[in-house]
């Protein structure tokens, strides 16, 4: 394989992870200020990814996501929503 799309694979993984990390840490957030109770709530890395959030990198964040999932032949809309019941009832519990 070409070194160089190895590497532009890896940026786009990596930049998926982040963007994913992101957006858990707002869902994690968005659910406790709406009065629910969460399993895992918010760390101080959550609090540290958020630390400079803006409108543009939460929507930046959804495009990157969407991105990866369709790479990965995934739907976006149900990893989200998955990602929201695993917090609501935790991880061992699918």
């Amino acid at each position: 394989m070409d070194p160089e799309q190895n590497d532009a694979q890896a940026k786009a993984q990596a930049d998926a992870l982040l963007a994913t990390r992101r957006i858990l840490a707002r869902l994690k957030v968005g659910l406790l200020e709406s009065g629910e109770e969460l399993a895992i709530g918010p760390t101080e890395e959550d609090r540290e990814l958020l630390a400079h959030d803006t409108e543009f990198r939460a929507e930046d964040d959804l495009r990157v996501f969407a991105e990866w999932h369709a790479a990965l032949g995934t739907d976006p809309q149900a990893a989200l929503l998955q990602m929201g019941q695993r917090l609501r009832r935790g991880p061992a519990e699918h």
